[in-house]
């Protein structure tokens, strides 16, 4: 099996963070990996924005909490950063292309032996006001949606893996 595909079969999402940040550049190698997605007509329009403070994304986290009520314990796992990928708002290919990057990018995370767990509360709520001036304060761009987010750090707590499902295959020659 090549190292991509143990990558492949060993990522989990942590569900439960360190409070020490990584390194500044660790985190910016997972934002390569991202950028380095494959993008509908090779338009490349999405943004990345890297919120590298424990207390920002708890700031974060409690603006969502309250946006789409999900109650006061919510804290986006207690990671200490979260990389926000948005992009511009009814762009055909934004969610495509995001959800590329983010895979990328929660594999690069493994590979580095970082935690990350893909976070789309962000996405259902960026338009709320308490969440968008959080969001336009962090550096999203105010014409940009958010896609998903990955929150990552070091895992304080490994995740299990779960059973998988049988794939279903359909191949013809």
């Amino acid at each position: 099996m090549s190292n991509l595909m143990e990558i492949i079969k060993s990522r989990r999402s942590t569900r439960a963070f360190k409070s020490e940040l990584p390194p500044k550049d660790q985190v910016m190698k997972l934002v390569e990996a991202a950028e380095w997605a494959p993008s509908g007509m090779s338009k490349y329009l999405w943004h990345f924005t890297v919120v590298y403070s424990a207390e920002k994304s708890l700031k974060l986290a409690k603006a969502v909490a309250e946006a789409d009520n999900r109650g006061p314990d919510y804290n986006f796992y207690g990671a200490p950063v979260n990389i926000i990928i948005s992009y511009k708002r009814d762009e055909h290919h934004a969610f495509v292309d995001g959800a590329a990057a983010m895979e990328n990018l929660l594999l690069m995370a493994t590979e580095l032996g970082l935690g990350s767990c893909w976070i789309n509360q962000i996405r259902e709520c960026c338009d709320d006001p308490g969440v968008r001036s959080i969001l336009t304060e962090y550096g999203v761009p105010e014409d940009h949606i958010v896609i998903c987010s990955a929150a990552v750090g070091y895992i304080a707590k490994e995740t299990p893996a779960k059973p998988r499902k049988e794939g279903v295959v359909s191949f013809t020659e």
